[in-house]
């Protein structure tokens, strides 16, 4: 009978522990000490988390002197108010990439952030030259709304002329905004930087990006001069030259224009590295040629031009009377590569100049009046064509 009633206690005991093996008489009380002090330690680690998360929940509120409450993680988005970058072009949204209120280039992908334009803030910073130039008497700093970025409707322009030894400057109660700054002094000039002063929706109540430290360098501005020669030994004159950054070539592009001569010269330019390309900024005449320039003239040497064509174009009504305005746009077909857009003058003729040789095609219209017409060439090497496009 007793051994029945300690069988009968010790399955109640297996059943209420979830069914574990039976074990032997000799181990068996070491099992339910090990068991025991198992659920102790469950119990104490579940009141330590209880205690700790009523802490957290009393805590998580704080009350300002105008008692309004703040979210106590919601501070957190003050030291670092910018979100992830986006792999996914189709978001991107317009204006430079923000990087702690300074625009990191120009518009570009980037994860689209929901930014506020309310209040205002500061932006301050240094003037700095490059190695081996020496610091100028006066710098000029100027402010000026941004041309790409969201909020740039709210900015204002200011401007700074420094003191004698001045190098560092302040601009306080600024609207928070986008904006361009830029700093320059006599024969030095520093890259424009893109600034932005918000806050981010949703945390209007959080001070945001309101003061932004920058730091501008002055680098000595030199000139790139040369001179053009066409194939059969003229001077190549009117043809574009451009200057490209290779750092950035979509903000760095300077333009000239050869002369009578076949001279060109650009006249202020930074040191660095840079692309000189002719006839055109992507689809150069010639090979695309590195220059590097530092604080003195660069002197490009003598460049001839491959065998080029010439088309010049008239265009006309039905009539075969002069027709002007008309939009001409031309491209070289096949494995060629070269583009140009003109429009005709008040005669109704348009000339293009530097074209490789090969098969052209050009699109002419008139949207005023709803004409077009197509003319497909081929352009030979040396040669000058012309061609009447009538437009119906």
């Amino acid at each position: 009978m007793m051994d029945s009633m300690s069988t009968e206690k010790r399955m109640g005991h297996e059943t209420l522990i979830g069914r574990s093996k039976p074990s032997t008489p000799g181990t068996r009380s070491s099992h339910g000490r090990r068991r025991g002090a198992s659920g102790l330690a469950w119990i104490a680690v579940l009141g330590l988390v209880l205690f700790v998360v009523g802490a957290l929940t009393w805590q998580g509120s704080v009350r300002t002197q105008g008692g309004e409450d703040y979210e106590l993680a919601d501070r957190t988005l003050e030291d670092s108010p910018v979100e992830p970058l986006s792999n996914n072009l189709t978001e991107a949204a317009d204006g430079p990439r923000v990087t702690s209120g300074v625009e990191a280039g120009p518009a570009g992908a980037y994860a689209s952030m929901d930014r506020v334009f309310e209040g205002t803030g500061m932006i301050f910073g240094e003037v700095r030259v490059e190695e081996g130039v020496p610091y100028p008497e006066r710098w000029t700093l100027k402010l000026e709304p941004s041309r790409v970025a969201a909020g740039r409707d709210k900015a204002v322009s200011r401007t700074i002329t420094s003191e004698p030894g001045q190098r560092d400057f302040q601009l306080s109660d600024l609207p928070m905004a986008a904006y361009r700054l830029s700093v320059e002094a006599e024969g030095l000039v520093a890259r424009p930087q893109e600034v932005a002063l918000f806050k981010l929706a949703g945390y209007e109540h959080m001070p945001g990006v309101n003061v932004v430290s920058v730091t501008s360098r002055l680098v000595r501005l030199a000139s790139v001069a040369g001179r053009i020669r066409q194939a059969n030994g003229d001077m190549a004159v009117q043809l574009p030259v451009y200057l490209i950054d290779r750092e950035e070539p979509a903000e760095g592009r300077l333009e000239a224009v050869t002369d009578s001569s076949g001279a060109f010269l650009f006249p202020g330019v930074t040191s660095g590295n840079w692309i000189l390309r002719t006839g055109h900024p992507v689809h150069s005449t010639t090979t695309p040629q590195p220059v590097a320039v530092a604080l003195s003239a660069v002197a490009i040497n003598e460049i001839q031009l491959p065998p080029l064509a010439t088309l010049e174009i008239e265009a006309t009504d039905e009539y075969g009377r002069p027709f002007p305005g008309v939009e001409l746009v031309g491209y070289l077909r096949g494995s060629g590569v070269g583009s140009f857009r003109r429009e005709t003058n008040e005669f109704g003729r348009a000339r293009v100049a530097y074209l490789s040789p090969g098969p052209w095609r050009v699109n002419a219209t008139q949207a005023e009046e709803g004409r077009s017409c197509r003319l497909d060439v081929k352009l030979l090497a040396g040669e000058s064509t012309l061609e009447t496009m009538n437009m119906r």
